[in-house]
């Protein structure tokens, strides 16, 4: 078949859902509500509602990450185990409080960490096991949290890309004694930069509280619980603005509608690139059963690196743009000054190399995704047919 190419299909737009004006123009008409956090409080009440814990809002999923490093104490020479396969700031987080970042291999069919290597990379100065649920998928928690407990290791769960998806029924973000949030222009639920927080009660509370709060006890001041509002520790801004809470908020009320859309685009590009894969061209993502995802990213892979670069020039002359994700973060200069790759190199840098993200975002049409497959196969010269 033939389609008409007509305008640039660009790797992501941000979601708008057309919502998020009624209340920044609440604000306009009500300028108080800037310092009143009243939309900062709605945003915090659905997601303790979704998580069932303890829930911070911050600027960024990075300083959810920072903050998470603050609270598991770590200190020089501490070690952290993770995937390679991740976003630096991930590293930087535990690296910026003087720790040694202890890599691992990567599962080829979801690009989580593979549980069956942690035991190993743990040694006496091992601190905390970092997950990260790649592409909204789960990683493998019954048997992750097992060896936590087993050997007193805290757990970090960077759900960057997981809102509203779960694993066995509970929702990513539930897991980790803390769990980090991005709402950032790159995801599903976004109001352009911001991120959360979640902790469960084996975090200190006055630690949390104190480094939220500037390094104040203002939240314990607030509550009457302090006679003086004084200086407590070291801390941070990481308050979320109200306007950038007011956007969230509309997007979190519409959070179940927004995700579905883009499982729809998802399962979209499923069904037509599947002829593909049956024919050993490309690979699609796996989707563990006891996985519900929310259709972070849609990415497939190709034989090599050197067959990835040239489809990912061909979409491009045709318009339409894709593009790698994570370089490994061991085969950086800085990776190698600041930690270590525990075992085999298998599927982390083989995998990352065949990795390709296709345009995926919440108002792609139907067409957009029928020329992007359409383009896949006159790349491997194969008939598309609708």
């Amino acid at each position: 078949m033939s389609l008409t190419k007509t305008a640039v299909i660009p790797f992501f737009r941000p979601t708008i859902i057309h919502g998020e004006w009624d209340y920044l123009r609440e604000i306009d008409s009500h300028p108080d509500l800037l310092r009143e956090k009243e939309f900062s409080n709605k945003v915090l009440n659905i997601l303790k509602e979704y998580l069932g814990r303890e829930v911070f809002l911050t600027k960024s999923c990075t300083q959810a990450l920072e903050l998470s490093a603050v609270l598991c104490d770590i200190k020089p020479g501490d070690e952290v185990i993770m995937p390679s396969f991740g976003f630096v700031t991930c590293a930087n987080a535990f690296v910026a409080n003087g720790a040694r970042m202890v890599f691992t291999d990567v599962k080829p069919d979801t690009m989580n960490i593979d549980e069956k290597l942690i035991t190993n990379a743990i040694t006496s100065r091992t601190r905390v096991i970092v997950t990260i649920n790649y592409s909204g998928v789960g990683c493998e928690y019954d048997d992750i949290k097992k060896i936590a407990q087993k050997n007193n290791l805290l757990l970090v769960e960077d759900n960057a890309h997981g809102i509203l998806a779960k694993y066995k029924g509970q929702f990513l973000g539930t897991f980790g004694d803390a769990s980090a949030f991005s709402f950032d222009h790159l995801k599903n639920i976004t109001c352009g930069q911001g991120g959360a927080i979640s902790v469960n009660d084996k975090m200190p509370d006055k630690r949390l509280e104190y480094y939220y709060e500037f390094g104040t006890n203002k939240a314990e001041f607030m509550r009457g619980e302090a006679g003086n509002y004084e200086w407590k520790s070291r801390g941070s801004n990481f308050y979320l603005s109200e306007i950038l809470s007011a956007f969230l908020y509309a997007q979190l009320l519409n959070a179940e509608s927004i995700i579905s859309k883009f499982k729809s685009h998802w399962n979209g590009y499923i069904t037509r690139l599947k002829e593909l894969e049956e024919k050993g061209l490309i690979q699609l993502p796996v989707v563990p059963p006891h996985c519900e995802h929310n259709a972070h990213n849609l990415f497939i892979k190709t034989r090599d690196l050197e067959e990835r670069t040239s489809l990912m020039a061909f979409l491009k002359s045709q318009g339409i743009f894709a593009t790698f994700h994570y370089v490994p973060l061991h085969s950086s200069e800085f990776g190698r000054q600041n930690g270590r790759f525990h075992g085999e190199d298998k599927h982390t840098t083989k995998e990352s190399e065949r990795l390709l993200r296709l345009p995926l975002y919440y108002d792609l049409t139907i067409e957009d995704i029928d020329r992007v497959c359409l383009s896949i196969f006159e790349f491997y010269r194969l008939t598309y047919r609708k």
